[in-house]
C-alpha cells in the first residue's frame, strides 16, 4: 500500500505545546506543513489526539499519533541563520580596508613564470589580476605579483590596504626586516614597490602561510597553465640556461 501524500499530525512547539497541522510528503520520511489547522492544541497530548481524530474524520485525511517536525521550517530557519551570519560578516568586513594577497610561481631558475594578485573588497567581492613572465625566477614572480596588485588597487581608487603574501623575502624586504645586498636586482623591485605604496594613505604588510594564500596561488597557477602551452624554449636557450644557472644559486 502506498504511503499517504497528506497526513494530519501534531507538530511540537516550545513548553510542551503542540499544533495540529496538515502535512504533505516531501520525499522519503520528509514532511512539510501545508496548513496549520489548530494553532493552540490542548496541552494534554491525549486531548490533542482526540481533537486530531475528529478533524481527520471531517477532512477524510489520515492521521498519526507520532508528532512530525516541519523540515521546510527547519530549512528556512537554517537559511535565515546563514543570511544573518553573512550579514554579520559583511558588517565586520566593512570596517576593515581591502585585503591584497599576491603570489608568484615559476617552473625554472629562471623559467616560465606567472604572477597574480587578488584584492578582497569590504563587500566580499574580489578583483584578480595576473601576469605571465616568459623568463623569471620565483622571487621575481612574487615581486611582480605584489606590483600588479598595487597597480590594480590604485586603479580601483583604494586608499587603505592590507597586504598579505606567503613570501617572507618580499614582505620582510619591503618592511626593512631583511637587508638587501648592494647591486641586487631586488633593490629596484623594492624601490618600485615603495613608490607605489607612497600613493596610499595607509597600508600594512603581513606574512601568511601558503595555505592561507590559496586565492592568489590558484590564480598564478591558472595563468601559468594557460600560457605555458603557447611558450616553449629552444634547445639553445635551454643549453645556455644550463651553463649559466645549472650549478649555482642566485643571491638575494
Amino acid at each position: 500500500m502506498a504511503p499517504p501524500k497528506k497526513i494530519i499530525a501534531l507538530t511540537p512547539l516550545e513548553l510542551n505545546q503542540y499544533q495540529i497541522c496538515l502535512f504533505r510528503r516531501e520525499g522519503k520520511n520528509k514532511w512539510h506543513i501545508v496548513k496549520i489547522l489548530i494553532e493552540n492544541a490542548p496541552k494534554s497530548k491525549v486531548e490533542a489526539i482526540e481533537k486530531m481524530k475528529l478533524i481527520s474524520e471531517q477532512l477524510k485525511i489520515p492521521w498519526q499519533k507520532k508528532p512530525l517536525k516541519d523540515v521546510t521550517r527547519k530549512r528556512l530557519h537554517n537559511s535565515e541563520k546563514r543570511k544573518a551570519r553573512k550579514q554579520a560578516q559583511l558588517a565586520a568586513r566593512a570596517t576593515k580596508p581591502p585585503i591584497l594577497t599576491f603570489d608568484g610561481t615559476s617552473l625554472g631558475r629562471p623559467g616560465v613564470s606567472a604572477s597574480a594578485a587578488v584584492i578582497e573588497m569590504p563587500d566580499l567581492t574580489y578583483h584578480t589580476t595576473t601576469k605571465f613572465l616568459p623568463r623569471a625566477f620565483a622571487d621575481d614572480a612574487e615581486y611582480e605579483g605584489l606590483i600588479i596588485g598595487l597597480e590594480k588597487a590604485k586603479e580601483l581608487g583604494i586608499s587603505k590596504l592590507e597586504i598579505k603574501g606567503d613570501s617572507q623575502m618580499v614582505i620582510y624586504q619591503i618592511s626593512g626586516k631583511y637587508l638587501i645586498k648592494p647591486n641586487s636586482k631586488f633593490l629596484d623591485y623594492r624601490e618600485q614597490v615603495l613608490n607605489l605604496l607612497s600613493d596610499f594613505d595607509d597600508y600594512s604588510l603581513c606574512w601568511i602561510p601558503r595555505k592561507q594564500n590559496k586565492l592568489a596561488d590558484k590564480a598564478a597557477n591558472k595563468c601559468l597553465k594557460e600560457h605555458q602551452p603557447t611558450y616553449s624554449k629552444s634547445f639553445a636557450e635551454e643549453y645556455v640556461e644550463y651553463l649559466i644557472y645549472g650549478n649555482c644559486n642566485h643571491d638575494l
